[in-house]
């Protein structure tokens, strides 16, 4: 690349320190200005200050005391301001000092004094004062609250009130009565407020005394109810609770007893229904006397046949008398048998009808605890109620006496410790000082004005301003799209109506109007930057262009449109690259809506020849943005970006991207390096000359090659730079083939 080509390894200047020295000698420049503002405020504030009426101040110092004398004693505490738990506080101090400059105060001295029918205090002049007529006194009071400051002196409970007036007898006099007024206000509210609680707690006292006489009523009605007069809960609570462990005592009893009857019960059943006579071993069977000698009688007889039946066989006669007695001593067993169950049955059922009748007494029991403990409970409810309205009541009673006594005492928390005396001299106005502070706000004034002067305009205008401020190249100027001063210009040097007929039609679309209106002004200007853009550097071409501005609404994409248009215009393959992936305009210029564009190509969701569309323009093709995605500056960064450079250089002779602008967003800054120029919009009159500097700094910084900058929206007449076209407005322009050589426009 050539060296006209900036290169971020030139040296930096010192830009502060040769803005300081450009300041002060225009400050030095202006001097006469500042002089003459400076001379001027002086002697006004003097005049001024001369024809001002003579102030005196009057001042008196009041006394808060927190702990004022209580002959009655400490007890009878104070109703109105709770002094010793809040006065510590700020808020009381500056309460007071809002009451000492209040409206309300102020009318009552304003009353006390008659001042609103004084014309002198009211400021009345001499000439006037014979058709004088009273003021209202909420106007005089506003009078006098001018005039009146409240300052607390520090670390002490001392107040100074201070009154200012042009009578310095009257200043002391509206003082002094300013204390006393706001005294016995002071004292005033205290006793209102004490009568006001005194009558509260009345009504209160009332109020509780019937509410206590209720709940004692109430308290000796359920002792009646539920005979609590002769025993006390605790003795019920025993009793109740011995009758419960007695009761629980005999049901265990009850019903161990009956476990062992059933048990009794059960073995006698199966005795009853056994086969075999001599097979009941119940322990109650074997105790009983007859039963036993019925056993021992079927057991006789039972040898007895077994001896007999040898000798005659069954079915002798003797055998059948043995059997018939042994059935007839069987039957007497067993009817013996059911005469003992029977009666181990009765013991079962009286047992458990007592088990039963035990449980029942002890659930009664239990339920007579449970209500004994809800009345307990009920009465506690109505015994604390008592206890609570006869505490609120003693209370009530003691503060209503002490409130009563406290009633009779007029202490007051204010006095004044020291009244105000007569001024000895008037406090304003300061001649001195007055002249002093005029002469510095002179000279303040002055420097601001010469400052204004020379820093009302800090934006771009010429091409004097990228040169000396930006120490940058000058590409070119475009003037102002449709202005009549333009055309004024474009008539002027040269263009005849024939020439310019095709121009003389409305531009529709600023941003084409180089395809559009040909013959115009601005085509010639946007030709001048292509040229001096293509031999800055013969022998290394700038294939790859970056346009780009310091802020929104530049015309950074005006730019790049007209500067791709008379690249195609000159024959060569040109593609404009809409790299503002944010808020990309390049499709809409040319009236068209791709559904992909350089995004799509960059995640692989189109390929290039997809993505680049043909334009109205002959050999000018367009890859719009594409969906917008949610990281720009990442894609722009990626490695398939610097793919897509190469393959975009192999196929086009000339790119220009159009990127967003470097102080919005960081897209410019990533794609700056990676390109071989890069172009910086400058809009005249808008773009501030320290941004535009911070912002060519901030690209060198990073690598960025600098080929030069162009001020956009120039007003050729109001700017001064129509003689830039004084001679190129002389030819007409004709579109030729760029040579066959790289180097050549």
């Amino acid at each position: 690349m050539s060296d006209t080509v900036e290169k971020n390894s030139l040296p930096a200047q010192d830009d502060n320190s040769r803005s300081l020295g450009l300041l002060l000698r225009a400050l030095w420049k202006q001097r006469y200005l500042v002089i003459a503002v400076a001379a001027l405020t002086t002697v006004m504030v003097t005049l001024w200050t001369m024809k001002q009426p003579k102030i005196y101040s009057a001042v008196t110092t009041v006394e808060f005391d927190p702990n004022p004398p209580r002959p009655l004693g400490r007890n009878v505490e104070d109703i109105s301001s709770g002094l010793e738990s809040y006065w510590s506080t700020r808020e009381y101090y500056s309460t007071q000092f809002q009451v000492l400059q209040s409206q309300s105060l102020s009318e009552m001295v304003v009353r006390q004094l008659g001042l609103q029918h004084d014309a002198d205090f009211l400021g009345v002049p001499p000439e006037r004062r014979a058709q004088f007529r009273s003021r209202t006194i909420t106007d005089t009071a506003g009078v006098l609250r001018g005039r009146i400051k409240v300052e607390p002196v520090k670390d002490s409970r001392l107040v100074q009130i201070t009154v200012e007036d042009t009578s310095p007898r009257r200043a002391q006099l509206v003082a002094n009565t300013i204390a006393s007024v706001y005294i016995r206000q002071n004292l005033d509210k205290r006793m209102s407020t004490t009568v006001s609680a005194l009558e509260w707690l009345g009504q209160q006292l009332d109020a509780l005394r019937r509410q206590l006489s209720s709940s004692e009523r109430a308290l000796h009605d359920y002792r009646r109810q539920h005979n609590l007069l002769s025993t006390s809960f605790e003795e019920r609570r025993d009793h109740v609770g011995n009758r419960i462990s007695r009761l629980s005592e005999a049901v265990t009893e009850s019903q161990t007893r009956r476990i062992g009857v059933s048990a009794r019960v059960a073995e006698l059943r199966r005795a009853a229904t056994a086969a075999d006579p001599l097979a009941v071993n119940a322990p109650e069977l074997l105790a009983s006397g007859p039963l036993q000698g019925l056993r021992s009688s079927y057991e006789g007889l039972m040898r007895e046949r077994d001896g007999l039946a040898p000798r005659y066989g069954e079915g002798a006669q003797q055998m059948q008398a043995i059997s018939g007695r042994m059935r007839e001593v069987e039957t007497a067993i067993r009817r013996e048998v059911r005469n003992v169950l029977e009666a181990a049955e009765s013991d079962l059922r009286a047992v458990r009808r007592t088990e039963s009748e035990l449980r029942s007494a002890l659930a009664q029991a239990q339920q007579e605890g449970l209500e004994l403990n809800l009345r307990e409970i009920e009465y506690g409810q109505l015994l604390r109620e008592r206890e609570n309205n006869a505490k609120l009541y003693g209370i009530v009673l003691e503060r209503t006496k002490e409130t009563d006594l406290s009633k009779l005492m007029r202490v007051n928390n204010v006095r004044v410790l020291d009244e105000a005396l007569l001024p000895g001299g008037p406090v304003r106005p300061r001649v001195p000082i007055n002249i002093g502070i005029g002469l510095i706000a002179g000279l303040v004034l002055g420097l601001l004005l010469a400052n204004i002067v020379v820093q009302s305009d800090r934006t771009m205008r010429s091409e004097d301003d990228i040169i000396d401020e930006l120490k940058s190249t000058f590409l070119g100027l475009i003037p102002k799209i449709g202005g009549r001063s333009n055309n004024r210009y474009r008539y002027h040097y040269g263009y005849g109506a024939a020439k310019a007929e095709s121009d003389e039609k409305p531009i529709t679309n600023p941003d084409l109007v180089v395809h559009t209106h040909p013959n115009s002004v601005v085509a010639e200007a946007c030709r001048v930057i292509r040229t001096n853009l293509l031999f800055m550097s013969a022998d290394e071409p700038i294939k790859t262009i970056m346009v780009t501005s310091s802020d929104p609404r530049e015309g950074k994409t005006t730019v790049a449109v007209s500067l791709a248009i008379t690249l195609a215009q000159s024959g060569k393959r040109v593609l404009l690259v809409d790299t503002d992936l944010r808020r990309p305009r390049v499709h809409k210029v040319f009236g068209q809506r791709p559904v992909v564009g350089i995004t799509s190509v960059l995640v692989n969701e189109a390929t290039l020849d997809e993505a680049v569309e043909e334009t109205d323009v002959t050999n000018l093709y367009m890859l719009p943005c594409g969906p917008i995605p949610p990281n720009p500056a990442e894609l722009l960064h990626s490695q398939r970006f610097q793919a897509l450079l190469d393959q975009l250089r192999s196929k086009f002779d000339r790119i220009v991207f159009d990127t967003p602008p470097v102080g919005a967003v960081t897209d410019a800054l990533v794609i700056g390096p990676q390109l071989d120029g890069t172009i910086l919009v400058t809009r005249a009159r808008k773009t501030v000359r320290a941004r535009a500097r911070s912002v060519l700094n901030q690209l060198r910084s990073l690598g960025t090659r600098i080929a030069g900058v162009v001020l956009n929206d120039v007003d050729l007449a109001q700017d001064g730079n129509g003689s830039y076209y004084a001679y190129a407005g002389r030819y007409e322009y004709k579109a030729a083939p760029e040579p066959t050589s790289d180097s050549a426009a």
